[in-house]
């Protein structure tokens, strides 16, 4: 008998058997205008989880031979798994020839190219491996570092090494980053980024993604927005380009781990949310594709059978990305086994799919008994150790010669920093870096001038990890280049040269200040300020914020990038003209200097700053103090010290009774030290508050108003409003799916036009981001009320699962109201 007999009943007797690649080629249900071919298939490769395409057009295989070879998953750290090379001797558009590189190894899964060997990740330790006697098989290891991997388990361990335009290698489900210097091996932390998978774009930024939730990037290149130890920056990191989960299966997929929950299939049994996205590949190569494809984000979905397309559009320094397709995929299959789980690009341009083809694509350690259940009947436990890789092409597509890449002739590689196709291009950058090649400088700099951008900004990554680039270049860079993304790397690059002209970048700094600012222009500036003389610091961030400080991503990056000048950025902007009218931007932006300012600890700082805020009362001193206050609320540090008690304190407001517990002062009265707070909020709900509070200012100040009053033509109030402090499943419902049409707010009725028709949902945001805004609205404004768990928002986020259009406040109401009956 079922466990779960309201589940698919017209699968109970489909036995799941593999296909051949002949007959699975059939299967496939590809976008107009394109064609998919064989390349590989078992037993030439087993298991593949990742492949990519070496400099001499070797296609690189990682086989997790060890993955779920049983319903059990057993003896999974069996060293079965290997990394091999693929070669095409006959020319035939196959591949014909295995080499297995690197064999005994344990769940590998990812790898990276040097000029002498190969950096492998296991399933916990990181290896560089060496072949010295020049055979093509390794013989040699290293252990580079003994923790990589984490915990181990493979849908939950860091994966990716890809490497970065800085020279670093990075990586999905990690804080670390990599870097050889020599034959020492280099780790540091980065922000965490992602969980399978992970790619960059021409500007070197990471895309990579969540199982949930298929695509994400950073806005600036990485380690850029965490560099003032006392601030954290809540976007640019992570940023979600689509809030638009849905799927269209070509088939049903019973097999889900969480098909019996409803909402999680459609009628006919289809997926109809990501639940396994991975691998987000971004297509950087032209003449292949249609142009507009150029920068398109391909997301891999083996649970769904299918690969998406994402057509990705930039809006000032965000990203943005919409569905090629209304309502079908770009790939997907009626074959059940159909495992696409990588995807990389050829030399050719062609784009290379990676599919395991196999029954269990579940790791055990997450699989839900109605999946047990599924995979024993129908037999997807059983036919183990198969593998294809797939090429997509455009139709009539027209193969080029065998492709190799020279190691040690600088004037071809430097040429093929200019190649259409970005396998060249990669490849290129890599091995002029890593091998040193610095003959041909004066090429470099021409293609840095007078190239496509993409090329551009690839003879200056070379010269920059090279130590070669000439700081007048840069310069000229700055001042002349037609491409904003060209000119704004310039500046980075010009403002950390070690013999850069000061007076001369300060030249051309004012000549940038004293035009119109572009969107890329105007953030590297403020990233860059740390790098400028104050007066040019302090100018930039004034006129941006002031201008363009509606978006967070630039309070962030001028926060970022003032570490250790705070208070004299707050003297500076007090005086300055346009600081004087009280926008909300600049309300957040006092809030969050006032805030890093208690969190520096530094009674000197304290004081001139608490003494600043007495002896002027607008709206900017009000706005320092409410930031220190939030700020001494999630604090767990000890009481900082003052020689004295600042009269300010004296006022006895909800604000300064907040500060007064975090400072102490001599003859402070113990009862006031120990005083419990009014909040019911304890020490870790105190530290949702804080942080609930700074994504409250990114997210929802342009809609709701940083008084939680509303804006008006935009949204209605929070403050006072029942939908905040009445059910938290209905408010975290609102948070992860949007709510549209009319409501009633305190007894008002709010329509277009007074309000937007939608407010959007924030499913891109993780669980405890939303858990902390959700506590910090239904704890300010004079609200009460106990902190929303992580747990909370992740159950609701899993039993609405389907829901892609957002709730009327009328079905919010009964909805909830039928999650409650159910408690």
């Amino acid at each position: 008998m079922s466990l779960f007999p309201k589940g698919f009943d017209f699968f109970d007797d489909e036995i799941s058997l593999p296909k051949s690649p002949e007959e699975e080629l059939k299967t496939f249900q590809l976008a107009d205008g394109f064609d998919i071919k064989l390349v590989a298939a078992e037993p030439l490769l087993e298991d593949p989880v990742l492949a990519k395409f070496d400099e001499k057009g070797r296609l690189w295989v990682v086989e997790m031979r060890a993955f779920m070879n049983d319903i059990d998953g057993s003896n999974e750290d069996s060293p079965i798994g290997r990394v091999s090379y693929l070669e095409d001797k006959d020319g035939d558009g196959k591949f014909d020839k295995r080499t297995t590189y690197a064999d005994n190894l344990i769940l590998p899964r990812g790898i990276q190219f040097f000029p002498d060997g190969v950096l492998i990740a296991e399933n916990i330790p990181l290896w560089f491996y060496e072949d010295t006697d020049g055979d093509g098989v390794s013989d040699k290891r290293t252990l580079v570092d003994a923790e990589y991997g984490g915990g181990g388990l493979p849908e939950h361990s860091a994966n990716g090494l890809i490497l970065g335009d800085d020279g670093w290698i990075y990586n999905a489900k990690s804080k670390y980053r990599y870097k050889r210097n020599g034959k020492e091996w280099l780790k540091e932390e980065t922000e965490f980024r992602g969980q399978w998978g992970i790619d960059k774009d021409d500007l070197g930024r990471l895309y990579y993604n969540y199982n949930w939730s298929q695509l994400h990037a950073d806005l600036v290149q990485p380690n850029l927005l965490n560099r003032n130890p006392h601030f954290e920056a809540t976007t640019g990191i992570d940023h979600g380009l689509t809030i638009d989960r849905r799927v269209f299966p070509a088939r049903p997929n019973p097999a889900i781990n969480r098909g019996y929950i409803p909402g999680t299939l459609n009628e006919e049994g289809k997926l109809l949310e990501f639940t396994s996205a991975c691998s987000p590949f971004v297509q950087r190569s032209r003449g292949v594709f249609p142009d507009n494809l150029y920068n398109s984000v391909f997301v891999c979905e083996p649970a769904g059978n299918l690969v998406k397309l994402n057509l990705v559009n930039s809006n000032g320094n965000y990203l943005e990305a919409k569905n090629a397709f209304n309502g079908k995929e770009f790939l997907a299959s009626t074959d059940e086994r159909f495992r696409p789980v990588h995807i990389t690009s050829g030399p050719d341009g062609a784009i290379y799919i990676v599919d395991m083809y196999r029954g269990i694509n579940q790791h055990g350690a997450y699989m839900t008994e109605y999946l047990r259940e599924q995979t024993l009947k129908r037999g997807l436990d059983k036919y183990v150790h198969l593998g294809r890789i797939w090429k997509i092409t455009p139709k009539n597509f027209q193969a080029l010669s065998k492709a190799e890449l020279s190691t040690n002739d600088p004037k071809g590689l430097v040429e093929q920093l200019e190649s259409p196709f970005q396998w060249a291009r990669e490849h290129s950058k890599r091995l002029l870096i890593q091998n040193k090649l610095t003959q041909d400088l004066p090429e470099l700099e021409k293609v840095a001038l007078h190239a496509e951008p993409y090329a551009q900004l690839g003879a200056l990554t070379v010269m920059e990890n090279l130590g070669v680039l000439n700081p007048s270049l840069t310069l000229q860079l700055l001042s002349n280049d037609d491409n904003e993304d060209v000119k704004a790397r310039a500046l980075a690059l010009a403002s950390r040269h070690d013999n850069i002209n000061k007076s001369e970048l300060k030249i051309g700094l004012t000549k940038v200040l004293s035009g119109r600012i572009s969107d890329a222009l105007a953030l590297q500036m403020l990233l860059s300020s740390d790098q400028f003389e104050k007066d040019v610091a302090f100018r930039a961030i004034a006129q941006i914020i002031s201008n363009q400080g509606e978006d967070a991503l630039l309070r962030d990056a001028a926060l970022s990038a003032s570490g250790n000048r705070e208070l004299d950025l707050i003297d500076y902007l007090i005086t300055q003209p346009s600081w004087q009218k009280n926008t909300d931007h600049q309300n957040i932006f006092f809030d969050q200097l006032g805030a890093i300012i208690l969190k520096r600890r530094i009674p000197e700082e304290v004081n001139k700053l608490l003494n600043m805020i007495g002896q002027k009362d607008n709206w900017q001193t009000q706005a320092l103090l409410t930031g220190m206050a939030s700020e001494a609320m999630s604090s767990e540090e000890e009481p900082l010290t003052l020689t004295f008690k600042p009269q300010l304190l004296e006022q006895g407001t909800l604000e300064t009774e907040r500060l007064s517990k975090a400072l102490h002062w001599p003859e402070k009265p113990v009862e006031q030290t120990q005083e419990k707070s009014s909040f019911v909020l304890d020490a870790e709900g105190l530290k949702q508050y804080s942080a609930g509070r700074k994504a409250y200012l990114t997210y929802c100040t342009g809609c709701h108003g940083a008084n939680g009053k509303g804006v008006k033509r935009f949204a209605p109030p929070l403050s006072g409003s029942e939908w905040v402090t009445g059910d938290e499943s209905r408010l975290a419902l609102i948070l992860l799916h949007g709510l549209e049409g009319p409501l009633t707010v305190k007894g008002t009725h709010y329509d277009v036009p007074d309000i937007l028709p939608v407010m959007p949902s924030h499913s891109t945001l993780n669980d405890e981001d939303i858990a902390n805004i959700m506590t910090y609205i239904r704890n300010e404004w004079g609200h009460s009320a106990a902190p929303v768990t992580r747990r909370t928002v992740g159950m609701l986020r899993v039993r609405s699962q389907g829901k892609v259009q957002p709730w009327t406040a009328r079905e919010l109401i009964t909805h909830t109201e039928k999650l409650n009956e159910q408690k």
